[in-house]
């Protein structure tokens, strides 16, 4: 389905009459798919990618919508690709990929483009929806598209994202300890003493990955549910996308699988996404029952000093969340833009988020540490 109009900006300098375009649905993955140069070009992190984006599309639940601005005889200028589910009767807007993203991001060429797309993308949400709840998380505060949207949408706010650790300057700035590079050696250390076999293994070909994917997965999901929680790769179809991009991200050779293995068993694991100057860990956990071998911070320091040892890599990115085994010497922090069609709709969204609120509370302290320790 495919939906088309043209809006005109009013601004005090002459601006081009800009076209706008919407694709919903099947046909928003083959959209993406001829976008990809355009957005891997504005892209700044994985999962602002067209490989992200159409994996999103294609496996994760909901509708997935591409709108697009560009000039009424030139190419796109702003793209926004988002998903919307309807539940109790209203409509659910977040950007594509939704609580998996790390990074958002409204891709635009410039001032003037993102302006045009928060004119089209707030037309989009309001005339085409009765009721509805706007939610883009971990934009950037200073995107011109936002405050787009604070001035166009009713009832919009902003609200701090999720803090995301780094290390800036990783191998020239900011050197891991020599008492951090100890933890490591001493977990391995003790796996000798316990009268086990350690191995180290860095998995980055199609083959190996293959092999150690599922197993991988399943130490994930044991781990997630050993914390009190219900994994995300419960969930066939977060878990199809999962592999689907993993398989991507190694097939272009942006993916190091870091494994401790302890008498063959998988006791921790850390997946790297490397990208241009940046490495950012993708996916990590202990093995249950293995976790006092401290398999995730020995794969966590495999990979800083991977990454300390290339001059080509300037940062080294935790994702969202603090947690005591992240450490760095910089904090990146994002905005999330919410808006509602209404004051009805804005209750029971408070209301959903306080009852997400007291199930999380009711977690007991003990499994807090233990997802806090992954």
């Amino acid at each position: 389905m495919s939906t088309h109009w043209r809006i005109v900006t009013e601004q005090l300098t002459a601006a081009p009459p800009w076209t706008t375009r919407v694709v919903t649905g099947a046909a928003a993955g083959a959209r993406i798919r001829e976008l990809a140069d355009h957005l891997d070009a504005a892209s700044e992190a994985y999962c602002t990618t067209a490989a992200w984006l159409t994996a999103a599309a294609t496996h994760l639940p909901g509708e997935p919508v591409v709108l697009t601005v560009g000039s009424a005889d030139g190419p796109v200028a702003g793209v926004a690709a988002l998903s919307r589910t309807r539940r109790r009767g209203i409509w659910r807007i977040e950007l594509l990929g939704g609580e998996l993203n790390d990074y958002g991001r409204l891709h635009h060429d410039d001032a003037a483009a993102g302006a045009a797309l928060a004119d089209a993308l707030a037309a989009w949400v309001v005339t085409e929806h009765a009721a509805w709840s706007l939610d883009l998380a971990q934009l950037p505060a200073d995107d011109p598209v936002v405050a787009g949207l604070l001035a166009r949408l009713p009832r919009a706010r902003l609200e701090p994202g999720a803090p995301i650790p780094q290390i800036r300057g990783i191998g020239t700035d900011y050197r891991v300890s020599r008492n951090r590079r100890r933890k490591a050696n001493n977990a391995l250390n003790r796996i000798a003493a316990d009268g086990r076999r350690a191995e180290q293994l860095v998995v980055r070909d199609r083959a190996e990955l293959e092999r150690w994917l599922p197993v991988v997965t399943d130490v994930r999901r044991r781990r997630d549910h050993a914390c009190g929680r219900r994994s995300h790769l419960d969930d066939p179809a977060v878990r199809a996308f999962h592999e689907a991009f993993v398989r991507d991200l190694c097939a272009a050779g942006a993916l190091t699988l870091d494994l401790l293995l302890v008498d063959d068993a998988v006791a921790g694991y850390g997946m790297v996404v490397e990208e241009r100057g940046v490495h950012r860990v993708f996916d990590g956990r202990v093995a249950d029952g293995l976790e006092h071998y401290r398999g995730a911070l020995v794969c966590d320091l495999a990979a800083t000093a991977r990454a300390e040892a290339d001059p080509s890599v300037t940062t080294f990115d935790w994702l969202r969340g603090r947690t005591d085994g992240k450490f760095g010497n910089h904090e990146e922090r994002r905005v999330g833009l919410v808006a509602t069609s209404g004051p009805a709709v804005a209750r029971l969204d408070r209301w959903e988020r306080a009852a997400r609120d007291r199930v999380k509370a009711a977690l007991p302290g003990a499994a807090l540490r233990r997802i806090a320790a992954r």
